[in-house]
């Protein structure tokens, strides 16, 4: 909570703790004003460096909800891509056609390198290993 609190000073912006503390499940608030030029990008930067925090620290940037918006660029902090493709197996096999939390886990753009914009299938799609549905 420490190293957060100073992250969030050093970035100007405010951060609100809240958290499971018996299983140690934490979802910080970055707080920000995307009226007030940079804060939307410093919040994100913010966020992202709670997120490296937590993974140095032995914890996961997942929790009870999965990976979303927010954390999707981080996975590649945590997991190989050979671990990101396996998921995306399994998750294909059992959920073929991804109607449950479609935005989640594996959402194109992947990988933090990536940027928005025109789909690019992912090379295991373009090989014939995996499809889009």
């Amino acid at each position: 909570m420490g190293e957060i609190e100073r992250l969030s000073q050093e970035a100007g912006l405010r951060v609100a703790n809240v958290f499971h503390a018996g299983d140690g499940n934490l979802h910080p608030l970055v707080l920000y004003d995307r009226r007030i030029a940079g804060q939307e990008e410093a919040a994100e930067v913010l966020s992202s460096q709670i997120l490296e925090l937590c993974i140095a620290a032995g914890g996961s940037i997942t929790g009870e909800h999965g990976v979303g918006e927010d954390k999707k660029k981080m996975m590649s902090k945590m997991f190989a891509e050979p671990d990101l493709v396996t998921m995306q197996r399994v998750r294909s096999a059992f959920e073929p056609l991804q109607l449950s939390n479609p935005t989640k886990v594996f959402p194109t753009p992947r990988l933090c390198g990536e940027k928005p914009g025109e789909f690019v299938p992912h090379p295991i799609e373009s090989a014939g290993i995996a499809e889009r549905y």
